[in-house]
């Protein structure tokens, strides 16, 4: 069994990697199409903004591929914040910028008076979803991030966080695909038990 860590210059692949390999998992970085059909499990992690993102997977000419291999093929594919975000229709980050289409929604702007933005740090994660997160000593996990997921499919959002007056979809799970608005990579036990119940999951 392998998992593929995309690698497309966006932030925190280094250390989705070493999570990764804590539980000694076959992983590797991808930085083209041809090294998809490898693996068992995609992962799309990031940090940064979304025009970015698309613009550095469609240059290594991931973008099509990445899509044929979760739409098409129905490979198992985790998105980590930037990560999940790119599944969506849209996102309003920096302009009007499509996304996999792959949950119905849009990522908009976090727009609330009483909280600050960034969302930076640890909050609670309500989830209704046992497989995903069994075995979780506290349920908090670190965000980090701007913007949010607002889901169209309600059925997706498997996970849901309290900022401020704001809710958040932290979680969604929709067939093949899962992804996460917190960093579980820097979630210490609880991120690392989070990424062994998702791969255990999904194959």
């Amino acid at each position: 069994m392998k998992i593929g860590i995309v690698n497309y210059s966006i932030g925190n692949v280094g250390s989705v990697y070493s999570a990764f390999k804590f539980y000694k998992y076959d992983t590797l970085l991808i930085d083209k199409p041809t090294a998809l059909a490898d693996v068992n499990i995609i992962v799309l992690a990031g940090v940064g903004n979304f025009p970015t993102a698309i613009s550095r997977l469609k240059a290594l000419n991931l973008w099509d591929a990445i899509n044929e291999e979760v739409l098409n093929k129905k490979k198992p594919v985790l998105g980590i914040c930037l990560g999940m975000q790119l599944f969506a229709d849209i996102s309003y980050e920096n302009g009007e910028n499509k996304g996999f289409g792959w949950i119905k929604g849009k990522v908009v702007r976090m727009d609330s008076e009483s909280v600050r933005v960034p969302h930076i740090g640890w909050d609670e994660v309500k989830s209704s979803d046992d497989k995903l997160f069994k075995g979780m000593r506290y349920n908090c996990f670190y965000f980090m991030h701007s913007y949010h997921f607002v889901l169209e499919d309600k059925d997706a959002n498997i996970a849901t966080t309290y900022y401020g007056n704001l809710k958040i979809c932290s979680a969604v799970r929709k067939d093949n695909i899962v992804g996460v608005q917190f960093h579980p990579e820097k979630s210490q036990g609880d991120g690392l038990r989070f990424l062994k119940n998702t791969v255990e999951a999904m194959l």
